[in-house]
């Protein structure tokens, strides 16, 4: 017997999405311009997978402040390494290091702050990198974009990871860094060559962990916080600005949360959004971004912030940055995950969300692995991407209708129709709260070939027209100095987490069965229906977005206004979408 759920027509429920439309929460990290050597341009895959919504974090130098990446720190935890073959990787740390670098907007930031010295720390700014990947993020090649797909970008202040976890030296200094970079990005936007300006500064990543920020007085990070927030607000006053994007999201009456807020209350300091993380490593539970996001809503109650804005901006399946986990993000279950975690964020204070990550780096949603059915030909994508393709097409029908699944089995599903009615989409995702797929330790059944970095020639040899070009604004590597080397200290203690997470009870028995779905209250004009269905399951077909059609598997019928579909194949770790039209 399958597992049996009841959606009603034209019953649209005002308290899921943002009242009851769908949420734009399929925003991604990650750039879909080659990232580094070794990696792919993926504007038309982002174009298909329908991604409006990108973060500027973690881009190599793309995007950051002052990075100051060293080869063989002892604290390293460079992602880009963990595919990198073993003989390779001592000579990969020496280029990354200086490629990354070598991208960083103000490359002699940190010296000018030690010295107190703004001239310093502006000298020689180096902002041809990123004005050249923010034109092609937001122009978007129209050759690849059909669908005229419009993207916006939330702009993080700071580093990427391994970049330094100091702390800024000088707080007045850093906040007149950012200044320019608002006010060339956010003011004279058109100068530079963006069609539209960036809105959204989030300011810093992850102060929580001190690998990110080396302090444990919230205090100095409040204080950072409310000169760059101030400095932003002073050149571009409809500029959104917030933090801090903390690693654990769940942590009620927390001091980057709840602290930040009570902070910005008493001082008047702006604030626009709060941001947040969550990963699946502790639960391996979609549904917890629920809990998560309702304690959130419950700390913007508190302190009066309950109108401002909630940005999940990371989330996956996993954050341990193993040999394991890269395939295991790829694969049919974590496509399930993604689906069922998009689904769950419309019923929680989840105004947009950032997948960790989109591109094809560590944690990315495309790989270098042969075809499943045709080994001579690449993948074009992989099952997570496709999840994404899928819940966009969500937006053809963006009023989110009653159902009677109270997701108390592995099937998650999302019915909505369009404003006329005559359209239905249901997205199904059938997960199983796994936590060795989680952790990263055990082999997965497919271990996918990924991209890694290409360091056959240092960095200063990038000097051709197309690798200028490409990775660096047109400008030549062997030009670019820097000095933002910081001696690193040892990380201090980090402040305990509030409360915990606890996977929620679920009856798996019906739902590893299939679905059976009936469709009630159609309307009498309607006298027929067209229904098309596209499943992902691991081994399905990757030579393009769109996953294999399985509608002549499934059974439907319609009498006295209502439509009945049962659908034995969406069983574990698959993801469908149903679409019906009907007719008269």
């Amino acid at each position: 017997m399958v597992f049996s759920i009841n959606i009603i027509k034209g019953s649209r429920n005002s308290g899921a999405g943002a009242s009851g439309i769908l949420k734009q929460v399929n925003g991604v990290n990650g750039i879909p311009i080659s990232i580094a050597p070794g990696f792919p341009d993926l504007q038309d895959q982002f174009n298909q997978m329908g991604i409006t919504h990108i973060r500027l974090h973690d881009g190599f130098g793309i995007g950051d402040i002052d990075d100051g990446f060293v080869a063989n720190r002892g604290t390293n935890q460079n992602q880009l390494m963990v595919n990198v073959p073993t003989a390779s990787q001592s000579k990969a740390k020496t280029f990354i290091a200086d490629f990354v670098n070598k991208r960083t907007i103000f490359p002699y930031a940190a010296a000018g702050m030690k010295a107190n010295n703004l001239a310093l720390a502006s000298q020689n700014a180096n902002f041809e990198p990123t004005d050249s990947y923010l034109k092609r993020i937001l122009d978007n090649d129209a050759s690849v974009n059909p669908g005229n797909i419009q993207r916006d970008v939330l702009f993080r202040v700071g580093r990427t990871l391994d970049g330094g976890y100091e702390v800024p030296a000088n707080f007045d200094i850093y906040a007149a860094l950012v200044g320019e970079v608002v006010r060339r990005y956010g003011v004279n936007y058109q100068a530079v060559g963006l069609p539209r300006k960036i809105t959204y500064w989030e300011i810093w990543n992850e102060p929580d962990l001190t690998f990110f920020w080396n302090n444990n007085n919230p205090q100095v990070y409040y204080e950072f916080y409310a000169k760059v927030a101030r400095m932003i607000k002073s050149i571009d006053p409809s500029a959104k600005v917030g933090g801090c994007g903390v690693a654990n999201g769940y942590n009620p009456g927390g001091a980057y949360l709840d602290g930040l807020l009570n902070y910005c209350k008493t001082t008047n300091t702006p604030i626009d959004f709060l941001s947040w993380h969550y990963y699946g490593n502790i639960t391996a539970d979609p549904q917890n971004v629920i809990d998560v996001g309702n304690a959130i809503q419950t700390s913007l109650n508190k302190y009066g912030y309950g109108n401002i804005e909630s940005l999940c901006t990371e989330w996956n399946s996993s954050p341990f940055g193993k040999l394991y986990t890269m395939s295991n993000v790829q694969s049919a279950t974590n496509a399930a995950y993604i689906a069922s975690t998009l689904i769950c964020m419309q019923y929680c204070k989840t105004d947009k969300a950032y997948y960790y990550r989109g591109d094809a780096s560590s944690f990315g949603m495309f790989n270098d692995n042969p075809q499943p059915n045709n080994k001579a030909y690449k993948t074009f994508c992989t099952y997570a991407a496709q999840s994404f393709n899928l819940f966009t097409r969500l937006f053809e029908t963006p009023y989110i209708l009653n159902q009677s699944n109270t997701f108390n089995t592995g099937l998650i599903t999302l019915a909505a129709e369009n404003g006329a009615g005559n359209k239905m989409n249901i997205l199904a995702a059938n997960y199983q709260v796994n936590y060795s797929f989680v952790n990263g330790v055990v082999k997965p059944t497919n271990v996918y070939q990924q991209h890694y970095l290409d360091s056959n020639r240092t960095v200063n040899q990038l000097n051709d027209d197309w690798s200028k070009n490409e990775w660096f604004g047109g400008k030549d590597p062997s030009n670019i100095t820097y000095n933002n080397t910081v001696a690193q200290r040892s990380t201090v203690t980090q402040i305990p987490v509030n409360g915990s997470l606890r996977s929620r009870i679920r009856t798996y028995t019906q739902s590893n069965t299939g679905i059976g779905l009936k469709i009630t209250n159609i309307a009498s004009s309607y006298k027929g229906y067209t229904l098309t269905a596209y499943r992902i399951r691991e081994n399905g077909r990757l030579d393009r977005m769109t996953p294999e059609e399985v509608t002549s598997s499934i059974s439907v019928s319609m009498s006295n206004g209502t439509l009945t579909i049962t659908d034995t194949g969406a069983t574990l770790s698959t993801v469908t979408l149903y679409t019906i039209e009907f007719t008269s």
